[in-house]
């Protein structure tokens, strides 16, 4: 569960220098695709887990179903953004986009509360002494879920919607 690189540069550019349509497109390849690629493969080995070890009590009840509820959530989440934000970003007329980012910075903050539960659930994502390695897979993949998801969110919020909300008084 690797997120694709994007091209070698032969210089680093900043993120906050890249283009608006690029960035939605870095977005849309290392974050979208990913977490579309990643998900159900997580959730397979969720349900793999609690069929092996049905009865241990280290077991995290419920993780597969909570990874299915996660899904939905973030398919929702980002065909909005396909269908409806990034469009309009394209486009350029902030006064456009106000409602549609307050909407997505709402359900970014529902996605983090996902997080914990998913942490929570886990233990931090911390396998049982003796663990199985499709238990400690599941969890490196979590992790690792997590930590995409939350580049994801910290690129729209911090970097692609301020370009589009007035600056505020400091």
């Amino acid at each position: 569960m690797t997120r694709p690189n994007p091209a070698p540069a032969a210089e680093e550019v900043p993120v906050a220098d890249i283009a608006t349509g690029a960035l939605i497109d870095h977005i849309l390849v290392c974050y979208h695709e990913a977490h579309r690629r990643d998900l159900p493969d997580l959730i397979l080995l969720a349900e793999k887990v609690a069929r092996v070890h049905a009865g241990n009590p280290a077991l995290p009840q419920g993780l597969a179903e909570l990874l299915r509820e996660t899904a939905g959530l973030l398919e929702m989440h980002m065909k909005k953004e396909e269908l409806i934000l990034f469009p309009a970003m394209r486009r350029a007329p902030s006064a456009l986009v106000a409602q549609p980012i307050r909407v997505m910075r709402e359900e970014h903050d529902d996605h983090g509360e996902q997080i914990r539960r998913l942490e929570t659930l886990t233990d931090g994502f911390t396998p049982p002494p003796g663990a199985c390695r499709s238990w400690t897979a599941l969890y490196r993949g979590l992790g690792h879920f997590v930590t995409e998801l939350e580049d994801h969110i910290h690129l729209e919020n911090n970097v692609l919607f301020p370009r589009f909300e007035p600056p505020t008084d400091a």
